[in-house]
């Protein structure tokens, strides 16, 4: 699961000496992290048999749905949506007050990862952001295209490629590099740079 993913690269970059903001920072990137959010996540990706993925996107970031991003969307936002908005009232009996709250906590782990989207299309052009040091980034990658994808993440320190496949989306889940990362594919150009090394 993403998140159990997620705890243990985030466990190993502290093991490789990124070091959190203060201990209130790093006290919330635990809790964010913890194996309860394994069952949340699927909580999203599953309720009512077809989950809030369908309208959010996988990691609740709209990836160009009509539902929009609702990281961080707070217990209330979560109610009144589905008491008012007509397709989340259909989900509305599937979930019981707990459930409710589990949702909320998901989208709000989300919520302590900065967002960085990037849609792998024919023709698009070269992107660079930049970065704030000791931060925790989500890159959120979306196959526009109908070939699957393999790219090369090691620079963010993970251990293998990506396959993304078409139409699909994929994250990678990092704390900031020290040194300049480009990632390429398909002649799309990603180029993630550190504010603090820059001149």
């Amino acid at each position: 699961m993403t998140i159990f993913v997620t705890s243990s690269r985030l466990i190993q970059a502290l093991a490789r000496g990124y070091k959190p903001i203060n201990t209130k920072h790093l006290l919330v990137l635990l809790v964010s992290f913890s194996l309860t959010a394994i069952a949340d996540e699927h909580l999203y990706q599953t309720v009512g048999g077809y989950g809030c993925s369908a309208c959010h996107g996988k990691y609740a970031n709209g990836a160009g749905n009509m539902g929009g991003n609702i990281r961080g969307a707070s217990l209330l936002q979560l109610n009144q949506a589905l008491e008012n908005e007509p397709t989340m009232q259909l989900l509305a009996p599937a979930l019981n007050a707990q459930q409710r709250v589990s949702l909320r906590d998901y989208l709000q782990a989300l919520n302590e990862m900065t967002l960085i989207e990037w849609n792998l299309a024919e023709g698009a052009k070269p992107s660079q952001v930049h970065l704030l040091p000791n931060t925790i980034y989500q890159l959120v990658i979306k196959n526009d295209t109908f070939s699957e994808l393999l790219l090369d993440v090691s620079p963010l320190g993970e251990p293998q490629a990506l396959k993304i496949a078409p139409l699909d989306t994929q994250a990678v889940s990092f704390v900031t590099p020290k040194q300049v990362v480009t990632l390429n594919a398909l002649n799309n150009q990603l180029t993630l740079t550190n504010k603090e090394y820059e001149n």
